[in-house]
């Protein structure tokens, strides 16, 4: 499966770091909350990673 990554920095740190915790935590609302405040994250990013996601929910 081929993922699109963002642009952003932040947001594709974001997301490596909770593609590596996801399978010890599966709560993603919570890793995704953690990963905002971790990588600090902007509102804007955060809305990106939360699309990232529910994106990623659709194509499955």
């Amino acid at each position: 499966m081929t993922t699109i990554m963002p642009g952003d920095k932040n947001l594709r740190n974001a997301i490596a770091w909770i593609e590596e915790h996801r399978r010890e935590d599966p709560d993603l609302k919570k890793l995704m909350a953690q990963a905002a405040m971790r990588f600090d994250l902007t509102p804007p990013e955060e809305l990106a990673l939360a699309r990232f996601y529910r994106e990623e929910a659709v194509s499955r």
